[in-house]
This record gives C-alpha cells, structure tokens and sequence, in this order.
C-alpha cells in the first residue's frame, strides 16, 4: 500500500493540468502595527479617511 505522503508527495511534483491560475498581487508590510501600516490596509481596501 502507497502511504499518503508518497501520494502527496507526487502529485505536488506535477503540473496543474486544468491551466487555473491566479496572478495575486502581494505586498510585504512590516511586522508590528503601528499608524503606517493601519493607513497603508486602510488604502489597499479603499476605506474612506478617517
């Protein structure tokens, strides 16, 4: 009998075959909270000012 890790193992080895993608934008934000990085959420999610 194949274990499960064997299996995972290979199938994440292969090519996606049914051609799905998805391009998503990704943006590094320093670690903490601190004013700066609650505008720059604020401004990724189009919240109003406040």
């Amino acid at each position: 009998m194949v274990s499960k890790s064997t299996i995972q193992e290979q199938m994440a080895k292969q090519e996606y075959k049914y051609g799905f993608v998805s391009d998503l934008d990704e943006e590094m934000v320093p670690k903490g909270l601190s004013e700066d990085v609650v505008r720059l959420i604020s401004h990724k999610k189009n919240e109003p000012d406040w």
